[in-house]
């Protein structure tokens, strides 16, 4: 069997196998708050205070509207956190579940997805945040909001990917993870979340987002639902077109370590 082949089976096994990797899931979020007093509510709290604290500074600073600006910042970085997350944690994906991989058959790319499961709890515990903003600035809510879903899919698959990557590409070198958390800190202070692209553009700072397809893959899920309308054209071309390289860095990156992962493990 090609290495190919192997993969795509395992990929399907793997989807197949959807309760596996949901319980691990899960069972991380349970754990990541075990013994807390609040629990999951943390993430309400940390986004809520962060939001709060950072709406009134920048939304002051660059002199946009509290009522349209909140939002625009409450999404962005809840889109963010998701994104990060998924590469940062992907990143751990083999390495925590060494035991698992050496003891049982399962395919690995359930312990991908079960990060992917463990970084939707606070995302969609962020959208239900955004959604309390948007009525609390007193911001319409309307139908053209649905035209977020076929952005949450593209999304959702550029994130099992970037994933993907990172647990194949992590296992053998063990300081990428510590290098992108370093990178992403970095790029979340050049990638449109704090301000909004017409500000650039203003100050000839355009090319800060039209270069970065990180905005592109926010925007996709934001442009929806705060303008009720879908995202421009270029934004789901360059989302999928993004999403077609990332899929060819998968295959290329597991075809070549697939096989080896457990004894470099």
């Amino acid at each position: 069997m090609t290495p190919l082949r192997k993969i795509s089976r395992d990929q399907v096994a793997a989807l197949k196998n959807w309760r596996v990797w949901w319980h691990l899931g899960m069972a991380d979020v349970r754990n990541r708050f075990a013994k807390s007093f609040v629990g999951p509510t943390w993430i309400l709290l940390n986004l809520a205070l962060w939001v709060g604290g950072m709406g009134i500074i920048y939304g002051t600073l660059f002199q946009q509207p509290l009522d349209t600006y909140l939002p625009f910042l409450t999404i962005g970085f809840v889109c963010w956190g998701f994104l990060s997350q998924t590469i940062t944690d992907g990143g751990n994906a083999f390495v925590f579940a060494e035991g698992y991989i050496k003891q049982f058959t399962y395919p690995k790319q359930i312990y991908v997805l079960r990060v992917i499961v463990n970084a939707s709890v606070p995302f969609m515990i962020g959208v239900l945040i955004f959604l309390a903003v948007v009525l609390a600035m007193g911001q319409p809510i309307g139908p053209g909001m649905l035209w977020v879903l076929p952005g949450l899919v593209l999304v959702l698959l550029v994130s099992y990917l970037h994933a993907l990557i990172m647990a194949y590409a992590s296992a053998r070198f063990r300081d990428l993870p510590h290098g992108m958390t370093a990178l992403l800190q970095v790029l979340m202070f050049v990638t449109p979340i704090f301000f909004t692209v017409e500000t650039l553009a203003k100050r000839g700072l355009d090319f800060v987002y039209k270069y970065n397809p990180l905005y592109y893959l926010i925007d996709v899920v934001r442009h929806p639902l705060t303008k009720l309308e879908p995202a421009p054209t270029e934004v789901y071309v360059v989302t999928i077109l993004y999403m077609l390289v990332a899929a060819l860095v998968a295959m290329f990156v597991a075809i070549r370590l697939d096989r080896r992962i457990v004894y470099i493990l």
